[in-house]
């Protein structure tokens, strides 16, 4: 199985996971801001044959970073980003307006 090799943004709005062999995409994680300059995480994905290895939450990670690099609240509707953000830690994420993250859905990519 490969590991992954890296992320990078591509055109603004997505962190891709790439294999070491050929960059073939095994993950992403889809953001934009919205009217209220947040970050919407609105999908986090995972190439099914790659799940269980902890890569949806290195995707997190990034997102995290870029938020707290650009002093930005995350706004997550994906529930797996729901369910990081929940942690107490990102509380400086979280936009005081709306409260702590819960609910959402996630679009999951087909097999």
């Amino acid at each position: 199985m490969n590991l992954p090799k890296g992320f990078f943004i591509n055109q603004v709005n997505d962190f891709f996971l790439l294999t070491t062999e050929g960059q073939i995409k095994i993950g992403h994680l889809h953001f934009y801001l919205d009217e209220k300059n947040r970050y919407v995480v609105d999908s986090t994905v995972v190439d099914p044959s790659y799940r269980g290895q902890g890569l949806a939450n290195h995707l997190m990670a990034n997102m995290i970073a870029l938020a707290r690099k650009e002093k930005r609240y995350i706004y997550p509707t994906c529930s797996f980003a729901v369910r990081i953000l929940q942690h107490e830690q990102y509380r400086d994420l979280w936009d005081p307006l709306e409260g702590e993250p819960s609910g959402g859905s996630c679009t999951w990519m087909k097999p």
